[in-house]
């Protein structure tokens, strides 16, 4: 599911290539500092931060705006979306915690790691569900609405999906 929170109309790209002089702008201004303290020792944030700072020094006003209304719904509602955060890590982790079944070589213990992990994604997924339902209307940027709209019309349709596989 692309959720679209830092840009309006594209996928924020971890990977994406940071400008040639990105080791000296980090150096010279001592981001790592503002990095360490926006991540609060989270390397995914860390490296996010990083990735967003670096590879923004070209964002255009609309982009600029767009995301301060975003994070304007993040400061009036930072439960809500360290909860949103919470899940998308447990995801994460999960899926990790089960990749090393996925080396075995017998097709039994493969299908029994892919219902598990899909059975993990599924409840993710309705946690996630869940607070986009209770908690849309505390959200008014126009990144967190399109996000509950995406959860809405999404998620269901994915649940019920991945439901009847397993």
């Amino acid at each position: 599911m692309k959720v679209f929170l830092m840009y309006k109309d594209q996928d924020f790209d971890l990977q994406r290539r940071l400008p040639s002089n990105a080791q000296a702008l980090t150096q010279d201004l001592e981001l790592n500092t503002l990095f360490n303290a926006m991540a609060l020792g989270d390397t995914l944030v860390f490296a996010v931060a990083k990735s967003a700072v670096l590879s923004g020094l070209n964002n255009d006003l609309n982009t600029i705006l767009y995301r301060q209304n975003i994070l304007k719904d993040c400061l009036k509602n930072p439960t809500i979306v360290r909860d949103i955060y919470d899940i998308a890590v447990e995801a994460i982790e999960g899926e990790r915690k089960n990749y090393w079944n996925f080396f075995m070589k017998h097709p039994a213990a493969i299908l029994h790691r892919s219902v598990e992990v899909l059975q993990m994604f599924v409840t993710m997924l309705k946690k996630l569900k869940h607070i986009a339902d209770e908690h849309a209307d505390r959200f008014a940027s126009e990144g967190f609405t399109a996000f509950s709209r995406c959860s809405n019309k999404n998620l269901v349709r994915n649940i019920l999906r991945a439901s009847t596989v397993i």
